[in-house]
């Protein structure tokens, strides 16, 4: 009873719903993947499986009277409807057959042969051996040498190390090296099919503590330079995404547990890399989407034989051209299928809500004149404007506010980091630096109002060389972000304790910023010239055009958005169709980018994302993002069409960070 409680119980934490299903093809093949945990023979699991899986059904011939057995219930089913076949009782079929005897009684029989179905979802040895996700994968394990020359064959980009030797970078990092040390199993480390660095660069990170003055959070700090420029979180995500696409399940199984229990173990020690415990769950996802696309696409006779990040001579060793990219392509992969040789590309999405579009303004509505008043400059100039004329009107209280704050004391301290959370939009690693550097100002006032009580603490002050232009090339800096950033922050304290003409200051301030995102969004609903610069920007980052085309995929979290998906969605895949069908619905709270047309014959209306735009660094930029988010309803379509077209994806107990008892991840098979 132990044995069968075991099995039982791997074979349901197999299965997506914990509730195992002798009917269900899939569960088949969870379950033969339980027996051979429990160190079944592939002959033993045959036999238990055809056990289980086998029906039998009767019926007698008209025509020669005698009784016919069927394994398959569709082909018994057209017996008896075209009339050649009648029914007849089990019982009455097994008696008349012999089948009824005990199994001392019968004589001994041969194996059966069975012959291979084309059907993905065998659980005959040839097929299972060509599931959806395991086909792809080498064969051998390989030591490093041999791993040399399998990378070789793609060129120098695959084998070439990162720039800084392992030496180097442990005596560089000794500081900031993570207490608890990690070392990626060999399954990733000797995968020929990803270039050499990157698993390099992984485990380094790994290693890492975040340190912001070390600069931990650029690439080139753990030695790589060239590529890699952007997010160095995102870059991780979607490196470890192409990594784990092309490993065996097992290997990728170890992989992520192994990257999950150091992150668990970095959190205890309440330390942090960049390697965030959300973008190894997007891993995850990610990767068992590209396998289940793969999948539908290539059936199961397909291998992988490389990945690739965006990076041109990757892509070109792999031998493609890399100008025929997809627009916002991030990985790549290379498949040997019955077809030929192919190089699918992926654009990946952390999860379903999705932000489409972290740009400014500036950059969206780079082509088209804005009205003066919405110029990005003019708002820039405006906030210049308004500081200065607190500053220059409003000394006395200004000096008297500096002279008696306590830098030291923990209530201001608070009250700084609120006010950096602010405006910093709640980024905390922003939010210290403007503290830190309001700290300085106050601190070199202080000590210049000992010898000048009429010192004037305004941007020219904070721009010399006493301040941040100290840090600068010429001595001076008259940057408006550097200059402005500790003053405000100094106007929204004084605000806070009560200081009168503080509090109208940081009003106008807002009401600038608030005013100016208003008037965008006004403009866009107003001009047509505006609403096709901010479709032309949604058509880049969500690239619609480029998916329908064939030319690459989109994997939002585990949910694919392919030329199937949109054909689900909108009931068409062709590009020009969708495009025309595109507007801006800016009467809409936020307002939106939708499709409105017809779908299969009914008058639609689908919004794909929303439109934000909001203040970059409150009070102290002069600037502000223009942001695209996937909006939910779409999102809901999304995942609708992908799991009929690819099915659900299944749940494995995966921890992410440490999760309460029993808690569950979804990831990839």
């Amino acid at each position: 009873m132990k044995l069968i409680d075991n099995i039982l119980t791997e074979w349901a934490y197999r299965v997506h719903d914990g509730m195992p299903n002798p009917k269900n093809p899939m569960h088949i093949v969870k379950l033969k993947e339980a027996l051979k945990e429990c160190n079944f023979t592939d002959e033993l699991i045959n036999e238990l499986i055809s056990n289980l899986t086998e029906q039998s059904f009767y019926a007698r011939s008209k025509k020669s009277g005698k009784i016919v057995q069927y394994k398959n219930k569709d082909n018994y089913e057209k017996g008896i409807e075209d009339g050649s076949h009648e029914k007849v009782d089990k019982a009455e079929a097994e008696k008349e057959l012999g089948l009824d005897k005990k199994d001392d009684e019968k004589p001994p029989s041969k194996p059966k042969m069975t012959k291979i179905a084309n059907n993905p979802f065998s659980t005959d040895d040839e097929v299972d051996d060509k599931k959806r996700d395991d086909a792809q994968q080498s064969k051998d394990d390989v030591g490093d040498k041999d791993v040399q020359k399998a990378r070789a064959k793609f060129g120098e980009t695959y084998t070439k190390s990162l720039d800084t030797s392992r030496d180097e970078f442990n005596l560089k990092n000794r500081e900031n090296q993570t207490k608890n040390v990690y070392t990626l199993p060999d399954g990733i480390k000797n995968n020929p099919k990803i270039p050499k660095r990157y698993t390099q660069l992984l485990e380094r990170s790994l290693n890492t503590n975040r340190n912001a003055d070390d600069n931990t959070d650029r690439a080139d700090y753990y030695g790589l330079t060239g590529v890699g420029a952007g997010n160095i979180e995102s870059n991780l995500g979607e490196l470890m995404t192409m990594m784990a696409t092309t490993l065996r399940r097992k290997d990728r199984e170890e992989f992520f547990n192994g990257v999950d229990n150091h992150l668990s173990k970095t959190k205890y020690d309440k330390q942090s890399t960049h390697v965030s415990e959300k973008w190894v769950k997007a891993a995850k996802e990610n990767s068992s989407a590209i396998l289940r696309l793969f999948y539908d696409r290539y059936g199961s006779e397909y291998e992988i034989t490389a990945g690739a990040w965006d990076v041109e001579e990757e892509v070109r060793d792999m031998g493609f051209d890399y100008s025929e990219k997809g627009f916002s392509t991030d990985i790549f992969f290379k498949l040997k299928t019955k077809l030929g040789d192919v190089v699918p590309e992926i654009s990946l999405k952390q999860a379903l809500q999705a932000n489409l579009l972290n740009s400014s303004v500036g950059a969206v509505f780079g082509d088209v004149e804005l009205p003066m008043h919405l110029k990005p400059s003019t708002f820039s100039d405006n906030e210049v404007s308004n500081n200065d004329k607190y500053f220059q009107n409003n000394q006395t209280n200004v000096r008297t506010f500096v002279n008696d704050i306590d830098i030291t004391d923990k209530e201001f301290l608070k009250t700084a980091k609120e006010v950096g959370m602010i405006m910093s939009n709640n980024k905390p690693i922003q939010a210290d630096r403007i503290v830190s550097e309001l700290v300085e100002m106050v601190t070199n006032a202080k000590e210049d109002l000992l010898s000048n009580e009429q010192l004037v603490i305004d941007r020219n002050y904070v721009g010399s060389i006493r301040q941040a232009g100290a840090k600068t090339k010429g001595g001076f800096t008259g940057g408006k972000k550097e200059t402005l950033k500790p003053l405000f922050m100094l106007g929204r304290i004084m605000a806070q304790t009560g200081d009168e003409t503080a509090v109208e200051f940081v009003k106008a301030q807002d009401r600038l910023g608030k005013d100016y995102a208003k008037g965008i969004l006004q403009h866009i609903n107003d001009k047509d010239e505006a609403k096709s610069a901010v479709l032309k920007t949604v058509q880049q980052k969500l690239p619609l055009k480029s998916v329908s085309n064939g030319e690459e995929d989109i994997v939002l979290g585990q949910y694919n958005l392919t030329k199937k998906t949109l054909k689900g969605i909108f009931g068409t895949d062709d590009w020009n169709k969708i495009k025309d069908s595109l507007e801006v619905d800016s009467e809409s709270d936020p307002p939106t980018i939708q499709y409105s047309g017809l779908v299969r014959g009914t008058e639609t209306k689908i919004p794909i994302s929303t439109i934000k735009v909001r203040e970059d660094g409150i009070g102290y930029k002069g600037a502000h993002k223009f942001d695209m988010v996937l909006d939910t309803s779409f999102a809901k379509r999304v995942k609708s069409v992908s799991d009929t077209v690819y099915g659900a994806q299944e749940e494995l107990p995966y921890p992410v960070g440490i999760l309460e008892p029993g808690g569950r991840e979804p990831v990839g098979n």
